[in-house]
């Protein structure tokens, strides 16, 4: 695959991929480029806000609404946390438990808990706590084999 790069001083950034067959090597390339431009639809003051996935250090389901936090905001979504595990995984988005999924991507310390859980402090100095059911997933994630 031959890759040019070019610098513009003016006009829009623009990205064009051509390839003579669609081979595994484009199709990650694809996803690459398709998730970068992903939002996450949110609201705040009553207004539509979108939120790229990797600004969310977490989010946490309360009473049966779901709320993002960024480093500047608490915002409400309408995206369960089942949905956001799934469909950001790729994005570093793992649940942690029954009512929170973080963005490792976010994790700026860990510290070992009894009872096999781990204390996560995030971005911002929050703590949260990885059940002992999720930390096997983080573990891995860390040790590089997800």
């Amino acid at each position: 695959m031959k890759i040019r790069i070019e610098q513009i001083s003016e006009g829009e950034t623009e990205v064009v991929l051509r390839f003579r067959e669609k081979t595994r090597e484009v199709e990650e390339l694809l996803a690459y480029l398709n998730k970068r431009s992903r939002a996450l639809l949110c609201r705040k003051d009553g207004e539509d806000v979108l939120v790229k996935p990797s600004d969310v250090i977490y989010l946490e389901s309360v009473d049966g609404t779901t709320y993002a936090y960024t480093a500047e905001d608490v915002l409400q979504t309408n995206v369960s946390l089942a949905g956001t595990e799934a469909e950001y995984a790729g994005d570093g988005f793992l649940r942690c438990s029954k009512s929170m999924v973080i963005n490792v991507y976010h994790i700026e310390r860990l510290r070992s808990e009894a009872g096999n859980r781990i204390d996560a402090q995030m971005t911002g100095g929050e703590h949260v706590i990885i059940s002992r059911r999720y930390a096997k997933a983080l573990r891995r994630i860390l040790a590089g084999k997800e």
